[in-house]
This record gives C-alpha cells, structure tokens and sequence, in this order.
C-alpha cells in the first residue's frame, strides 16, 4: 500500500520546518519591536540600539531561513506540487537586504550620535556659562555676607569653600574663584562624559558593522542555492 503525502514523514517534516520557519520569524520581529519601545526616533542611541538587537537576534533568523531550505529540499524529494524556494528566497532576500542596510545606518547612527553628543555637551556649556555670569554679577551687587548666603542658596553654584573670617570683598573674591573652579570642572567632566560614552560605543558599533556584514553575506549567498 502506498503511503500518503499527508503521512509522509519527509512530507511531515516539510511541513514541520515552514511552520517552525515562520515561528522564528515572527518572534524575531516581535523582539525587535520589543526592543524598539520607547519609540525615539530622533535619538541616535535608539537606532545603534535597534541594530545592535538585529545583530543579536541573528541567529533566529539564520535557522529560520534554514529550516525553509530544508522544507524545500523535503518537498523536492517527495515532488509535492509547488513553487520550490520561492517563500525561503523572498525570505532570505528580505533579510539580507535588511542586514546590509544597517551597515551604513549604523556608519550614520554613529556619526550622528557623534556631533548630537558634542551639540549636547557644549549647549549645556554655555547654559553654564550664562548662569554663572549671572551670578558673578548678582555676587558682585552684594552688600553684605548676608545677602551672599541668600543668593548662593537660590543658586546652582555647585560646591563652595566656607567663608573664613574677612572683609566682604575678599569673600566675595574666594567665591567668585570657586564658582569658576566649578565651571571649569562641569566643562572638564561633560566632556570627559561624552568621550567615554562614545569609546564605549565604538566597539559595539564595529560589531554590529562585522556582524551585519557576516549575516547579509550568509542570506545571500542562501539565496543562491535556492
């Protein structure tokens, strides 16, 4: 007796790998759009981010890619009527031509997060600048260490020396050299800040570009055996 397509094992595995295929499929969207929430799109961390968690799901998508090749090499060796690797090629296709874009998205991402740090970093620069020329000039209008102490606690001056004993004018002479101690340091420190976060950024940056490149090329060279 003849055994069926339908009880076939090849044919039950055919079946089998395209179901598991678009399993993968949909969970390695559902994860990117997981991965993607809070939405900012005007946020260059958001889209190395993106294309750093399209780089790391790349193995699901590899096997689900592979697993419509096998259905395709079940379904030709049981000649069940069909269209053979059409499904697996739009597939492979699509994310090979995904993965190659990120390449120069992240190039883009990086440098955009490049001048977006440097334009972040020096606006808040000269916010600084500006309050502390405000304050200098309240500190000078000054006529008592009274009126100091009151200006100083409305302000945002960051860490000052206590006063010693002394004239009014030399209090406010230490004062005013502290709160451009402090300016220096808030300058020194945000732009140490942005250069850590972007030495820190680099490496990812560089894998997800490898990385890109390796999956792009694996799809498409699958896409030719299809």
């Amino acid at each position: 007796m003849v055994m069926s397509n339908n009880s076939d094992p090849r044919a039950l595995f055919a079946g089998h790998a395209r179901l598991i295929s678009r399993g993968l499929e949909g969970l390695m969207l559902l994860s990117l759009l997981a991965g993607a929430i809070p939405i900012a799109l005007g946020q260059p961390i958001w889209w190395l981010r993106l294309s750093d968690s399209a780089v790391n799901l790349a193995p699901v998508i590899l096997l689900a890619v592979i697993l419509l090749r096998l259905s395709v090499l079940f379904r030709a060796s049981e000649q069940i009527p069909a269209i053979p690797g059409s499904r697996g090629f739009r597939t492979a296709s699509r994310w090979a031509l995904l993965y190659a874009l990120l390449i120069p998205l992240q190039i883009i991402g990086f440098t955009w997060l490049w001048f977006d740090s440097d334009r972040t970093v020096t606006s808040r620069i000269l916010q600084d600048e500006r309050e502390r020329a405000s304050l200098q000039q309240a500190l000078i209008a000054t006529r008592s260490d009274n009126e100091i102490q009151s200006l100083l606690a409305r302000s945002n001056a960051g860490p000052l020396p206590s006063l010693p004993a002394g004239s009014l004018a030399d209090h406010k002479q230490q004062l005013a050299q502290a709160i451009a101690a402090n300016g220096a340091n808030l300058s020194a420190n945000l732009s140490a800040e942005r250069n850590a976060m972007l030495a820190n950024s680099l490496p990812g940056s560089l894998r997800v570009v490898l990385g890109a490149l390796i999956v792009s090329g694996i799809l498409f060279t699958i896409t030719r055996q299809i």
